[in-house]
């Protein structure tokens, strides 16, 4: 799938290396409940994830170097309903757009390839960036999840916003 000069693909064994090192990277991981992983647990949530045919796990290319990753995972078919993330690694690409165009392109595989009915964002307090990504591309706030998981030993809110495929609709 080609963003302008951004391009998604999918993630490798090979990208573990890469992906455990943003995790554990403070700047990257301080808004993430699971910040600290060894290899093995990686290989373990790659797996997982992969081993689900529904979720969508892919690289973010920036001029063909990995910068980041996005996925679709949680996916419901009953509700017809899944959760999306977004992480770039590479401090230097922050505030650049790469985030807007990712997350266009995941919810456009939401709603037109899955044919879902709403995609939900969780975001841990404080993590304004990823609060105006969202916002910016749609997503309604929808409230909040007092103390509900713990980042860095502290028990933090989590926000929560999503999108509806009629929204969706009226963006496009």
């Amino acid at each position: 799938m080609k963003i302008e000069t951004t391009t998604l693909r999918g993630l490798t064994e090979e990208d573990l290396d890469t992906l455990l090192r943003w995790r554990n990277d403070p700047q990257i991981n301080r808004y993430l409940s699971n910040r600290v992983k060894t290899k093995e647990e990686s290989m373990t949530w790659f797996k997982r994830i992969k081993s689900d045919p529904k979720n969508f796990l892919k690289g973010i290319l920036y001029d063909g170097a990995l910068i980041g990753y996005c996925i679709v995972e949680d996916i419901d078919d009953l509700n017809r309903k899944c959760e999306v993330g977004i992480i770039i690694g590479k401090t230097q690409h922050w505030g650049k757009g790469i985030g807007k165009s990712v997350v266009k392109e995941m919810l456009r595989y939401c709603f037109t390839d899955l044919k879902l009915h709403r995609v939900l964002a969780v975001i841990a307090h404080g993590n304004h960036r990823s609060e105006e990504l969202f916002k910016k591309v749609g997503f309604t706030y929808e409230g909040t999840s007092r103390e509900a998981t713990k980042i860095a030993g502290q028990f933090t809110d989590l926000l929560c916003y999503s999108m509806l495929e009629d929204e969706y609709k009226e963006c496009t």
